[in-house]
């Protein structure tokens, strides 16, 4: 008898070996998750599986049929001729927001950007529903490249701010708000407030911790900082939190996902509307920069940030996906942010400062990642500033390490993760710790020299940089070159030297709270290896 199988027979045979590896024992600390055992010296994980576009639910969409298209040409953009093309991509971008959305569409072809700048002039997006849409990454796909660099907006600007090429950013300022009036716990999805009529008509919002002194003992875990934390030492610790609203009832507020942080509000929490952009993206297109120089970090601002290709401040259920970047300081960064996704990112050419960076946002996901950089990008993937229930997912750094860039963010997971380092953090001394509790490194691959007692709180140290600090994070699955901690300062170490099951904690969780792996992760990962392969093989 002659079998048929369709497309999706394959995909779940494909998932299944994904999800399925044998020969690997089950985690306990994942069985105390599921309720399989019960082990009150084993701690209990934090819930990561809330990252990503839509909370992690639904994959991102592929057609937009409710979305005009604007094609570039149509206002002026030429493809493959030696003249500027920014200003016809900024009137498609104009034109889209004054639609109330819109479809920026990039044929096939080479489009020129930044070619001979007199001052810093980024391409900007400040409504929703917009997404920068290309032809492809490959060969015969679209290129956007960036001739020169960015300049700095004054003679004395910070190397690190200098404008990204390509900026999203909601102007929506907000000024009242209103005090939490109960208290909650990690973990719950409502919140008590003095004035629920603030947010009447209102979707997002952003909960706020201000700067507290004594905050900070709780937040250290009982362990001491250093001497040179001067924000911690003087102001004490914050926490940001960005949700959706699923309901109000009287002072109540039902959010979408649970809190990040419990509320004590002898802490003074406070909580505000948020008017991030929504649905707005950016995919299948090549970004070629010119950094060529050999990167020296913190040399000035044409190392730090100048040739860094796409920000997103405020936004909510956006992305970024399917993009190919060569020569960058930067790949992309997401600021104040909440519930979107940077999916299938390849990196090459020269090696620059940084990969990808997640700042004070919340269930922001980053995955499926391959750089291929000659040193690596110097900074890997990382989630910093106040950031909160965030998951970097099955990266790949050979040449360097995931990065946490301090300023205290909280319960984050690195998962699946593959690099030379341990870590190959950042973080201006003043800022740190680098990670409060709740961080952990799930099946993380180290693929470089042998590293021996590895501290993740060390109180003494050269100058003024001691070294990454972390509150008791939790390890688990590290693999590969070998490893070993000062395990005082770790939380919870289980199975050094081998994988564990499940592979991906991000994806176990995610199917433990929906009862099944969604469809886009199968297809996600699918669509990953081919295109990696392509990549890998000269074939794109």
């Amino acid at each position: 008898m002659l079998l048929r199988f369709s497309k999706y027979h394959f995909l779940f045979i494909f998932c299944f070996l994904i999800f399925n590896t044998f020969g690997q024992e089950k985690a306990k600390i994942w069985k105390k998750f599921t309720s399989e055992i019960s082990n009150l010296e084993i701690p209990t994980l934090f819930d990561y599986s809330y990252a990503g576009y839509q909370l992690g639910e639904v994959g991102i969409p592929e057609k937009f049929k409710h979305l005009k298209i604007f094609n570039i040409v149509h206002f002026g953009a030429i493809p493959n001729d030696s003249i500027s093309d920014q200003d016809a991509i900024q009137a498609t971008i104009n034109a889209a927001e004054k639609n109330k959305g819109g479809i920026v569409f990039f044929p096939k072809g080479e489009f020129l950007v930044n070619v001979r700048p007199k001052r810093t002039n980024p391409i900007t997006v400040t409504s929703s529903n917009i997404i920068l849409k290309g032809s492809g990454l490959g060969k015969n796909g679209t290129v956007i490249n960036m001739k020169s660099h960015m300049l700095q907006r004054t003679p004395d600007e910070p190397e690190w701010k200098v404008s990204y090429m390509f900026n999203f950013i909601s102007k929506v300022e907000v000024k009242e708000k209103t005090n939490i009036i109960k208290n909650a716990k990690e973990g719950d999805f409502v919140i008590e407030v003095e004035n629920a009529n603030l947010f009447k008509d209102i979707k997002y919002l952003q909960l706020e911790m201000p700067y507290n002194l004594d905050a900070v003992k709780e937040a250290l875990d009982g362990k001491n900082p250093r001497p040179h934390w001067e924000k911690v030492i003087e102001k004490g610790v914050t926490f940001i939190e960005n949700h959706e609203i699923k309901s109000i009832s009287g002072n109540k507020i039902t959010l979408k996902d649970p809190l990040v942080n419990s509320i004590n509000i002898n802490y003074t929490w406070q909580v505000k509307p948020f008017y991030p952009l929504e649905s707005v993206g950016v995919e299948d297109i090549f970004f070629k920069a010119n950094f060529n120089d050999t990167f020296v970090h913190h040399k000035d601002f044409l190392h730090d940030n100048a040739w860094s290709i796409i920000a997103m401040q405020s936004v909510a259920n956006s992305w970024v996906r399917r993009c190919r970047f060569s020569n960058i300081t930067g790949a992309v960064s997401i600021n104040n942010s909440y519930a979107s996704s940077v999916l299938m990112l390849l990196i090459e050419g020269n090696s620059g400062h940084k990969l990808t960076n997640v700042t004070q946002s919340n269930r922001v996901l980053t995955g499926l990642i391959n750089d291929a950089t000659n040193y690596g990008q110097f900074h890997g993937a990382a989630m910093s500033h106040k950031t909160s229930g965030s998951v970097i997912w099955r990266v790949q750094t050979p040449k360097q390490g995931w990065d946490s860039h301090a300023d205290i963010p909280k319960n984050n997971l690195v998962d699946l993760y593959e690099a030379a380092k341990m870590t190959n953090h950042g973080g201006f001394y003043k800022n740190e710790p680098h990670h409060l509790k709740g961080l952990t490194l799930w099946n993380y691959k180290r693929v470089g020299d042998t590293v021996s007692d590895y501290n993740f709180w060390s109180l003494s140290g050269k100058g003024i940089y001691w070294g990454f600090s972390v509150v008791n994070p939790i390890i688990v699955g590290l693999h590969g070159s070998k490893t070993t901690f000062n395990e005082a300062n770790i939380g919870y170490l289980e199975s050094l030297g081998n994988k564990v099951l499940p592979e991906s904690l991000y994806e176990a969780q995610l199917k433990h709270r929906l009862g099944k792996t969604p469809k886009w992760i199968c297809k996600s990962l699918k669509e990953w290896r081919k295109m990696k392969q392509k990549w890998l093989h000269n074939k794109l």
